[in-house]
């Protein structure tokens, strides 16, 4: 067998083994600047594009990408960077202080018992706040968001999220930064409750803790942890110590979760 020969059929067994390992995978959700390598040009990404699980993907500042693979697992991340997708489907282990809160934060969205304090929230105390949060801004935003919570309530979660956003993009345009933040709490509240803590994040980057009122300790914690969880944990970090700084953690149990879950960053 000649050299040219074995040369082509060892870059065909190649090519056969790496086809064997990459896998499609879909975007299912996408906010923000994140391309993908496609040849040798980026490419955006948006709903629904598939590709290879062997690309690689680029994410820009602030940026939030979710995948999902055939198997129908998930992974998130929302660091700016270049990754290899197969890479971000390999598991990783979590600090014992995030995935504390972050459980913590996953029973609150879904409803917890309302005696047990969770993520630095009693659940009476969530619902009050959720509850409340329209007693300000524009008749429409108000209905959104009361439209929002009764579905929240019923347990339809995906839909409570999609109108929560609706109701915060309200609240921007009446100019009340304090629905606008509460309703973004909520909103990631809802898609924490229906499986995707990407969507979760980015709504609680879509505001600012600071205008979220008696809720931005809460938010703080919620947009740290959900930080911490995709990648971008230096983000995380720093919104921490700010509000410790500043004194947002007014129940205790919230207050010793910041601290647990900074001194793991």
């Amino acid at each position: 067998m000649s050299q040219k020969r074995s040369i082509a059929i060892a870059v065909v067994a190649f090519a056969a083994v790496a086809a064997a390992f990459a896998a499609p995978v879909v975007v299912v959700f996408v906010d923000g600047s994140a391309q993908v390598l496609s040849g040798s040009t980026w490419k955006k990404l948006d709903f629904d594009d598939k590709f290879d699980s062997s690309s690689s993907v680029k994410l820009g500042a602030g940026a939030v990408l979710e995948l999902q693979a055939q198997n129908g697992s998930t992974v998130a991340i929302a660091a700016p960077g270049n990754y290899v997708v197969d890479m971000l489907f390999k598991p990783k282990a979590e600090t014992s202080a995030l995935a504390s809160v972050a459980g913590k934060l996953e029973k609150l969205a879904k409803g917890g018992p309302a005696d047990q304090t969770v993520a630095g929230v009693r659940g009476s105390e969530a619902v009050v706040a959720k509850g409340t949060m329209w007693a300000g801004g524009t008749v429409e935003a108000d209905e959104a968001a009361k439209e929002a919570f009764e579905a929240a309530r019923a347990g339809s979660h995906a839909k409570a999220y999609g109108l929560y956003m609706e109701a915060f993009g309200l609240y921007v345009d009446a100019s009340d930064p304090t629905g606008a933040a509460r309703a973004a709490y909520s909103a990631s509240l809802s898609a924490i409750a229906s499986g995707s803590g990407a969507k979760g994040l980015a709504a609680l980057r879509s505001a600012s803790p600071e205008d979220a009122g008696a809720l931005r300790g809460s938010y703080a914690l919620a947009l740290a942890t959900l930080s911490a969880r995709y990648g971008a944990g230096a983000d995380a970090k720093a919104l921490l110590e700010k509000a410790m700084a500043g004194g947002w953690f007014d129940d205790p149990a919230a207050l010793a979760d910041a601290k647990s879950l900074l001194s793991g960053l």
